[in-house]
């Protein structure tokens, strides 16, 4: 038995990095890639958390929220 689960798992894994490496090596899918990355650069550009500044504001907003609440 256990020798048939290490020949699944030997297959499944050299059949799954057979598939990856036809695909890495497919111009379309490297193509459809790489512009689904520059797409997703756009939309998360401005939107760091952590960017300069971000974090005090963010602190400055908390801060005069609770002495909303506190008056």
């Amino acid at each position: 038995m256990y020798l048939l689960g290490l020949g699944l798992l030997v297959l499944s894994t050299w059949y799954l990095m057979k598939l990856y490496t036809n695909f890495n090596n497919d111009p379309i899918a490297k193509k459809e890639i790489d512009n689904a990355w520059q797409e997703a650069k756009k939309e998360a550009k401005g939107k760091n958390p952590f960017a300069p500044g971000r974090i005090k504001e963010a602190l400055n907003a908390y801060k005069a929220d609770m002495n909303k609440k506190d008056n």
